[in-house]
């Protein structure tokens, strides 16, 4: 698959993620080795990632996901897959889709993790929770490749995991987050940004790499930064909009997955 073109300069650059390749799933019945199972997760976008880890760790302040998604992409930028688990994890408990899609190829490949494919179809099932079509190709894909007894444990296994880490629960806790952040802000009543000094203590470079770096942490206070309602809505166009190709999906023969019984999310 190929990156995003994403429409806002700040979601492009809070939002710097590609999805898998096609190479991330082996033909049907065909094993894989550990380096190519490790070939298969990795992003070349996490590099980038890293190469602007100022930039974004500051752009990040006041939200949790973005913030552990960034130690998530350095830690897969150098290899250290436990660390990349830990940290997804962590952003997947801010409702951050890409961080649960990532997830569930490091359980799919058991890179980081211990191998576990129900688990990696179950984090693909929650990305793709907004009905975002780049995940939703590749639960569908998930799907097809699971045995009849792994479908059957999706249905036993679901609810727990949607129960904490779907929308419903996972968003309020970062509402939550967001608010408590901001409250700590302190800055001047005259419009100064007290956020634009903000730096990581990893690159101790102390100031931005340019002007359009600046300016676009200049809008780290702006309404659909510090919006929860705003910020989904955004997060749900960069996504939408979005042009990704997916490889070949094919229908699968066991049919669509069935719906696992958990609470709808609340009406806004």
């Amino acid at each position: 698959m190929n990156a995003r073109a994403l429409r806002s300069p700040v979601l492009s650059m809070t939002l710097t993620l590609c999805l898998a390749s096609p190479s991330a799933f082996a033909a049907e019945g065909q094993a894989i080795d550990a380096v190519q199972a490790e070939t298969a997760v990795a992003i070349d976008t996490d590099a980038q990632a890293l190469a602007r880890f100022d930039l974004l760790y500051a752009l990040s302040a006041h939200h949790p996901n973005e913030r552990h998604r960034l130690y998530g992409q350095k830690a897969a930028a150098t290899g250290n897959w436990r660390d990349a688990a830990k940290a997804f994890r962590m952003a997947a408990r801010y409702a951050d889709k890409y961080s649960q899609h990532r997830l569930s190829l490091l359980y799919w490949h058991g890179v980081g993790v211990r191998e576990d494919r129900v688990l990696g179809y179950l984090w693909a099932d929650i990305a793709a929770e907004r009905g975002y079509p780049q995940f939703l190709a590749i639960r569908e894909r998930m799907w097809r490749e699971l045995t009849p007894a792994q479908q059957a444990d999706v249905i036993r296994r679901g609810p727990a995991l949607y129960a904490e880490y779907g929308d419903p629960a996972s968003k309020r806790r970062f509402e939550l987050a967001l608010t408590q952040s901001r409250l700590n802000v302190t800055g001047s009543r005259t419009g100064f940004d007290g956020g634009v000094g903000i730096t990581s203590g990893d690159k101790l470079r102390g100031t931005m790499a340019n002007v359009n770096d600046a300016l676009i942490l200049a809008t780290v206070h702006a309404p659909s930064r510090t919006d929860p309602q705003r910020y989904w809505e955004a997060e749900d166009r960069a996504w939408k909009n979005g042009i990704v190709r997916v490889g070949e999906i094919g229908d699968a023969e066991a049919g669509p997955p069935p719906p696992v019984d958990v609470p709808a999310p609340p009406t806004p």
